[in-house]
C-alpha cells in the first residue's frame, strides 16, 4: 500500500466514524479520491473534526451536485 493509499483509507475510516455515511474511494490519475454524500437530514456533527480530516488531504472540497451535497478529498500519488 502506498503512503497516499494509507492516508486515504485512514481518512475514509475516520469520516465513517464521524458522519456514519458510506465513503467511497476511487483511484484517479492524480491520486486517490475519497468522497461521500452528506445525508439531507444529517444530525449535528463535530464539524471541526470533519474539517481536520479533510485538511490533511492534498486537496479537498465541497460541492452541490443534482441537489446532493458532497465532500471530497484527494491524496496525491504523483511524485
Amino acid at each position: 500500500m502506498t503512503a497516499a493509499a494509507g492516508r486515504a483509507w485512514a481518512a475514509a475510516s475516520r469520516l465513517v466514524e464521524l458522519l456514519d455515511v458510506e465513503v467511497r474511494i476511487l483511484e484517479e490519475d492524480e491520486g486517490i479520491r475519497v468522497f461521500l454524500d452528506l445525508p439531507p437530514d444529517r444530525r449535528e456533527t463535530n464539524h471541526l473534526e470533519v474539517l481536520s480530516v479533510l485538511q490533511a488531504a492534498d486537496r479537498f472540497g465541497h460541492r452541490l451536485r443534482a441537489g446532493q451535497e458532497q465532500l471530497w478529498a484527494v491524496y496525491w500519488t504523483l511524485p
